[in-house]
């Protein structure tokens, strides 16, 4: 079994090259919203939750890039350089239908957000067509992890690291209160 966690952190991290801010930026959603979930295993609300306003979304994702163009909003990754991201998510609560938290052999840890067939679409189109940009999670409104594009995610798996078991677990709960 965890050999098979193994095998599929190396084939995620791949296509991702994830970074978890060293400090929470500004938020890059306005509005706090809702989801439900379990602490090991967190399946996360139903696709009708997709019918609300996308920025009422408790978990979003973001697509940003580092070159400044109008249509885009200043987000501070944590990095030298703040990255621009699109206003409106690419991916939402209503795109997931599982969270996990996983830590690797080497004691590194991450969510696993695993898609529902909406969200394999998306994130495949995303990834196709945004490579070497950035993905930004972000959890009633904090930036939590922040990952950078490197190759087209199929399988509808997207994992994202954490600083810590304590951050894993502080980001679980942020997605489960109301």
């Amino acid at each position: 079994m965890f050999k098979l966690i193994g095998l599929m952190l190396t084939a995620t991290l791949a296509a991702c090259q994830t970074t978890a801010p060293g400090h929470y930026p500004a938020p890059v959603d306005p509005i706090p919203p809702v989801v439900r979930g379990e602490n090991a295993q967190m399946p996360v609300a139903p696709p009708a939750a997709a019918s609300r306003p996308q920025s009422s979304a408790v978990i979003t994702v973001h697509l940003a890039q580092q070159r400044q163009e109008p249509s885009l909003i200043p987000v501070d990754a944590g990095g030298d350089a703040p990255l621009y991201a699109l206003p409106q998510p690419v991916l939402t609560q209503g795109d997931i239908a599982r969270v996990s938290p996983v830590t690797a052999q080497d004691r590194k840890t991450f969510l696993l957000l695993e898609m529902n067939q909406y969200g394999i679409a998306k994130l495949r189109n995303v990834t196709e067509q945004a490579r070497g940009n950035f993905l930004l999670l972000s959890v009633q409104g904090q930036l939590v992890s922040v990952a950078k594009i490197g190759e087209v995610i199929s399988d509808g798996r997207l994992l994202v690291s954490t600083q810590g078991p304590a951050h894993t677990q502080a980001i679980i709960r942020l997605m489960q209160n109301r």
